[in-house]
């Protein structure tokens, strides 16, 4: 298994992601913790389908996703639990690849880059995953359209708090830390391109994309969870922070 870097931030509201979890836990004292229950989360594979290959060393590429909290408690609390990323590696390279890469994911309780993000860290080691061979439909990136893919899950179990997120609207986002391989999975996602924030890592900073359809997403798959007080859980369980 990865061993991520986690850098904690200021903030203390935390986000939710769904993990479907088999760990039952349970108490003859009364309540002792907080359950983490399964939410539908943001899957770009529901919305569109793999069609490119990127990456940039030292960009951020982030999303704007929304969580409906209206079907829950008033009492419960929400977070983002895991990121899965689609690391590429073309089918000519694979064999040879020399791994130890490292990227980031950050999320913000926010629509916007603007505050400190919750960031998880790991190293890429190709080994550590099960690869599938994918054809690129439509590559405007990629040199080679045969690639190798994979999911790579980042989880922020220990990252945000279980007093959970609070803006309704949060932003996750993609960082290349050290080299632009292994290339993530690309999209033409079909949702507006104003939802879309880059740091081209051009001493810029960071820039809201026109609103306007076209843009290329990375593939993202979110995993949410909403969190209660608890005397059993069917979900994961949590001790009170």
């Amino acid at each position: 298994m990865n061993s991520p870097v986690f850098r904690r931030p200021l903030q203390t509201a935390a986000t939710g992601l769904m993990l479907t979890m088999g760990t039952a836990c349970g108490s003859d004292h009364g309540i002792n913790g907080m359950c983490g229950t399964p939410q539908q989360g943001f899957d770009i594979t529901e919305a569109s389908e793999l069609q490119d290959a990127q990456g940039y060393w030292g960009m951020h590429d982030a999303v704007i996703l929304d969580f409906d909290d209206s079907g829950i408690s008033a009492d419960a609390n929400w977070r983002a639990r895991s990121v899965e990323i689609m690391p590429m590696i073309g089918v000519s390279e694979f064999d040879w690849f020399a791994d130890g890469q490292q990227i980031s994911v950050e999320i913000w309780d926010a629509d916007n880059p603007l505050g400190t993000p919750w960031t998880v860290t790991q190293t890429f080691h190709k080994d550590e995953h099960e690869w599938e061979a994918v054809t690129l439909s439509d590559p405007t990136t990629a040199w080679e359209p045969n690639q190798m893919m994979t999911w790579w899950r980042f989880g922020f179990e220990d990252v945000i708090p279980t007093s959970g997120m609070t803006d309704g609207r949060y932003l996750v986002s993609v960082v290349w830390e050290s080299d632009a391989l292994p290339t993530l999975g690309y999209s033409n996602f079909n949702r507006d391109c104003g939802l879309n924030w880059t740091d081209y890592a051009d001493g810029l900073g960071w820039k809201l994309n026109e609103s306007g359809m076209g843009c290329s997403w990375p593939m993202l798959r979110v995993n949410m969870e909403v969190l209660e007080e608890a005397a059993e859980c069917e979900g994961e369980s949590y001790n009170f922070e």
